[in-house]
């Protein structure tokens, strides 16, 4: 899963960066004025999906009940096939409404693009349950990867064949090529399901799947409310930054603001943030499994590698984000105007520590779903996204679009502070990860170091990145000498035997 986020990044960077220089910071704008709503249907629809379906086919199969766990994905698929259908034509009909009032009318056309999307993707998170839940993350992984080609070769192409003729005709290009990449995706994933179990019968009959879809939900709804919270945030954002920032700047430069936030600093956040969801994402199923054999042993062991993973990676990017941002950004968003490259290194460097609360955050969310306790994540999820909003309003009027990255880091420190306490309550005190957690984040000190000297000694881009990956690999090792991570924790990890032979 990691291995697969990471090639997905790359190609994803390959996408967006030069995307960025197509559409141009207002392009961008209209872009992501889209996705929060388009992401806030896909939560509400299918986002907890295939967490849900995993935890329950994980189950079935301990149980060795496979029948009941194909009859499982046959009920969910033929649900969300209907509710998936339905979305995408009321996303259709009301993309000109709710683009009027995001205080952009070119949006419309986007809405319209994105709109079949919804109906894949309720698809593919029934068939990525079912993987999941079999332990099974290869489907998963080749998902994001196709997902990735395929928006970068049609997305790609059409935005720049569709750019002469208007910026919102080249940004309905761009999500043409999200909604090709679902389906394709979802074909993928049936055919792959197809090689080892029978034909999935689509039939829908509500009275003889009532079961499947009370324990779905049952699974489910809590943790659709909770992940609701913070892209039900960004959807309000899309309507409010632009509209508070029209007052000061004009609707043009409102919407490339927050085109620069939400596009190339928001990309760069998520990057390693997604390397750390994958984590939670293969830890859930095993949790589930270890809490039916009531092995508690095997659930801290995976909780403490799985949260110490997520700093792990989340301090480098972070370190590089605060000393050598406009160098990072210089690097791959080079058609941004100089004007644009310092506001975006101003809102990468604010937005920097939010990569290791993110990555944190994620992982104590997926352990708490794991392990079936689904009402804490949505009470911190409640404060955390109440926070974001009230004093991303109060920041907005003062201190502009950086008044939302700062909301932002404020909103996420509240969140990962609180999850963490959620689970010292269920799973008891556990000193090991704060304390070697603490140890990791010191030694990325070795990577600030280095990025200092080599940004005093010159401005090169290049030169900063070379810098980067050398300093990181020497914080890898040392990491790794300092015993913040104990033997079963590195075998855990990707290549983990190898390592332990190395240190002996």
């Amino acid at each position: 899963m990691m291995m697969a986020t990471m090639v997905a990044k790359v190609i994803g960077a390959c996408y967006r960066i030069p995307l960025t220089n197509i559409l141009g910071a207002e392009g961008m704008g209209i872009y992501q004025l889209i996705f929060p709503v388009y992401s806030l249907i896909l939560t509400t629809s299918s986002g907890a999906l295939p967490l849900a379906i995993s935890v329950l086919v994980s189950e079935r199969i301990a149980s060795q009940e496979y029948g009941r766990a194909r009859r499982l994905v046959k009920t969910a698929l033929s649900g969300l096939l209907i509710t998936g259908t339905a979305l995408t034509l009321i996303l259709m009909l009301t993309g000109g409404f709710i683009s009027s009032l995001q205080g952009s009318s070119k949006a419309t056309y986007g809405y319209i693009a994105i709109a079949p999307s919804i109906l894949f993707v309720s698809g593919i998170a029934v068939m990525k349950g079912w993987f999941q839940g079999n332990a099974n993350m290869v489907p998963t992984a080749l998902s994001q990867i196709s997902e990735a080609i395929v928006k970068l070769a049609v997305g790609l192409t059409l935005a720049y064949f569709l750019m002469p003729y208007g910026v919102e005709y080249a940004v309905s290009g761009a999500l043409i090529g999200v909604s090709a990449s679902e389906g394709i995706t979802f074909l993928m994933l049936l055919l792959i399901y197809k090689r080892k179990n029978p034909p999935i019968d689509l039939g829908f009959n509500i009275g003889g799947a009532r079961r499947e879809y009370m324990e779905i939900i049952k699974i489910s709804l809590p943790i659709t409310i909770g992940s609701m919270i913070f892209p039900l945030t960004q959807f309000i954002d899309s309507f409010m930054v632009v509209n508070i920032l029209t007052l000061n700047v004009g609707v043009g430069n409102a919407t490339a603001l927050y085109g620069l936030f939400s596009g190339p600093v928001s990309t760069l956040i998520n990057l390693p943030v997604a390397l750390s969801l994958a984590i939670g994402v293969a830890v859930v199923p095993h949790l589930s499994k270890n809490k039916e054999e009531r092995d508690l042993k095997a659930i801290r062991l995976k909780t403490t590698t799985a949260i110490k993973s997520a700093v792990l990676i989340g301090v480098p990017f972070a370190v590089l984000y605060l000393i050598a941002p406009y160098q990072i950004l210089k690097l791959l968003y080079g058609g941004l105007s100089e004007r644009e490259l310092l506001q975006a290194t101003n809102l990468l460097r604010i937005s920097a520590p939010t990569v290791i609360l993110l990555a944190v955050m994620q992982i104590c969310t997926s352990v708490l779903q794991g392990l079936k306790n689904t009402r804490a994540p949505i009470i911190n999820l409640l404060i955390g996204g109440a926070v974001k909003t009230a004093s991303g309003v109060a920041l907005l009027f003062t201190a502009g679009i950086e008044g939302v990255a700062i909301a932002s880091l404020i909103a996420f420190t509240v969140v990962c502070l609180l999850n963490a306490l959620s689970l010292s309550k269920l799973m008891g005190k556990n000193g090991d990860v704060v304390k070697n957690s603490g140890v990791i984040i010191l030694l990325g000190g070795i990577i600030a170091i280095c990025l200092t000297v080599t940004v005093h000694l010159t401005d090169s881009p290049i030169w900063i990145l070379f810098t980067a990956v050398i300093g990181g690999l020497a914080y890898l090792i040392a990491v790794f000498l300092s015993r913040a991570f104990g033997k079963d924790e590195i075998i855990s990890l990707p290549f983990g035997s190898a390592i332990v032979k190395l240190k002996k």
